[in-house]
């Protein structure tokens, strides 16, 4: 059985314990306080800096545009400055070129003044004698390239014209043999309608050769007055000198 000792032990206890729990609390509540105020006074002080940062920046700024807003009127107003200078040395400048002008023109005698003219006169006339000698320049440079490319072209069309008379060439080779083989058919028929086959071939062979023939005769008449007419072309190097390369 408990004693009434132990059990006042035991209510002190509770109470000692209830009472630390108060303090602790009371202590924490404090500590939270003191660090909400702290925390406040901080915030407030971080603030305040910010602003004052802030405000230092924007009159900084202000300071530096308002410097170079001077500094920009100031080099205008310098090179108005020398704009006005350099104006008026012109202008002065131009002045005493003038009275010097006057006073040459004043103190020239009569023969320069001829002289004068005769040298504008004989420029005028070297000028149209350039002019002129231009002129036939361009125009033999014309007349030359027209000739050489009248050259090239008779060139070309006697290459093709030679090329086409070669084929008719080895047409007329082929053509020739058929022939030969037509005629042999013929002797070789055993019957009417084998010879007239046989003869019908050949005559439509033979129509075909004469054909060609003619048109060979055509190209080769072609040839001929393309080179009659490539000869004919005098080029503007051969008018001037007959011994030039390619004018024999």
């Amino acid at each position: 059985m408990t004693s009434l000792a132990e059990l006042r032990a035991i209510e002190e206890e509770r109470v000692a314990a209830e009472r630390a729990q108060v303090i602790a609390e009371a202590d924490g509540k404090q500590r939270a306080t003191e660090a909400a105020a702290a925390r406040i006074k901080a915030d407030a002080e971080a603030k305040l800096a910010a602003e004052r940062a802030e405000q230092i920046r924007i009159a900084k700024e202000r300071e530096d545009a308002e410097r170079a807003a001077r500094m920009h009127v100031e080099a205008a107003e310098a090179m108005e400055r020398a704009r006005l200078a350099a104006a008026l040395e012109a202008e002065r400048t131009a002045q005493e070129l003038d009275l010097k002008r006057q006073e040459v023109a004043k103190k020239r005698p009569t023969w320069m003044i001829a002289v004068t003219m005769g040298a504008v006169l004989a420029a005028g006339a070297l000028t149209w004698f350039g002019i002129d000698r231009y002129n036939e320049a361009e125009i033999s440079r014309k007349n030359e390239e027209a000739a050489n490319e009248a050259k090239r072209q008779a060139e070309h069309e006697m290459e093709e014209s030679r090329a086409r008379l070669v084929a008719m060439e080895t047409d007329l080779a082929a053509l020739d043999k058929r022939v030969g083989t037509a005629i042999d058919q013929v002797v070789a028929a055993t019957s009417a309608a084998e010879r007239k086959a046989a003869k019908d071939n050949l005559d439509r062979l033979r129509r075909e050769e004469q054909e060609l023939r003619r048109k060979q005769q055509e190209e080769k008449d072609r040839l001929a007055k393309i080179k009659r007419k490539e000869k004919v072309i005098i080029s503007e190097e051969c008018k001037r000198n007959s011994l030039a390369k390619g004018c024999m």
